[in-house]
């Protein structure tokens, strides 16, 4: 059996396969063309109708936990007709994060709440591309990957306005160098700057984020072209306004860990002796506060 995205069910843990079978949404919305402020768009005008191919933007991220504001971010996106699909990509381990929780249990509480979140038909769906690696694939690769397995889609990454401030170029992410094996020389790099290439193959779709401008001009109105030629700013149809939550997974984290000293201390346990984590009430999918507690995520 297959998964929404190529990867065999099989190869995923028990927690995984249980998630995922069984709640399979079909794709399929198609939406009118977008239109607003900030000038160049990534428009879909029914394209898919037209030419068989889906527009998917790719949702990126820790997501540890995910939260309601993530839920969101996918769910304008979509309302913005500017995508078919959204496909909520959770990271595999990084170096970056060594306490990061494991990857399966992210993809779990993702599942869980974008199917208590949104109803059957809403085109927003969990990819396991990163769950079973040892490390996270760096974004040129997993974009390529998408890319590979699915032929029939074209892919936009998804990304804030606050990377695209001073000191952050894309043209230079790097990913693992295909040539590189333990025991090479140092005068065999173990990653290859391959920004320039992912700026090159793939679209970028970008939500402006509050106190995150970006410098236009009369030569670029939008004020992404210095950024890169396949950026496209998310807009909104028929004059709305983006709606953007602020919800930071830290502080879930935090929230939650505090949550857990409280039940210890005998606080806020009821008469069922279920210690519920007010803290985070509206915050994240009912289904993900219970998947936390029954699971003991962010106890330590």
């Amino acid at each position: 059996m297959q998964s929404l995205f190529g990867t065999p069910l099989r190869r995923l843990s028990w927690n995984a396969r249980s998630a995922l079978q069984g709640r399979l949404i079909p794709a399929g919305l198609c939406l009118g063309a977008a239109g607003g402020a900030y000038g160049a768009s990534w428009t879909l005008q029914c394209e898919q109708a037209e030419t068989g191919r889906k527009k998917v933007a790719v949702y990126g991220g820790a997501f540890d936990p995910i939260t309601n504001s993530h839920m969101t971010v996918a769910a304008e996106i979509i309302h913005s007709g500017c995508a078919d699909e959204v496909w909520i990509v959770p990271s595999g381990p990084r170096p970056d994060k060594p306490d990061l929780t494991k990857a399966v249990e992210r993809y779990c509480m993702a599942q869980v709440a974008v199917n208590s979140s949104f109803s059957a038909g809403f085109p927003v769906k969990v990819s396991g591309q990163d769950v079973e690696k040892t490390q996270a694939a760096a974004t040129y690769d997993m974009l390529c990957e998408l890319r590979d397995s699915n032929p029939d889609c074209d892919f936009a990454f998804v990304i804030g306005s606050d990377w695209l401030q001073p000191g952050t170029d894309l043209s230079k992410w790097d990913s693992v160098n295909p040539a590189w094996k333990p025991g090479d020389p140092d005068t065999v790099p173990r990653t290859i700057v391959t920004g320039h290439k992912m700026l090159e193959e793939f679209d970028f779709l970008i939500t402006f984020r509050i106190g995150y401008e970006v410098q236009k001009s009369e030569a670029d109105p939008t004020g992404l072209k210095q950024f890169g030629p396949r950026m496209f700013w998310l807009e909104m149809p028929h004059h709305f306004k983006f709606i953007e939550g602020n919800l930071s997974s830290s502080e879930i984290r935090k929230r939650i860990h505090g949550s857990y000293k409280v039940h210890a201390n005998g606080v806020g346990v009821h008469a069922d002796g279920v210690h519920k984590l007010r803290s985070v009430e509206g915050l994240l999918a009912s289904g993900v506060i219970g998947y936390i507690y029954r699971t003991g995520l962010y106890k330590k």
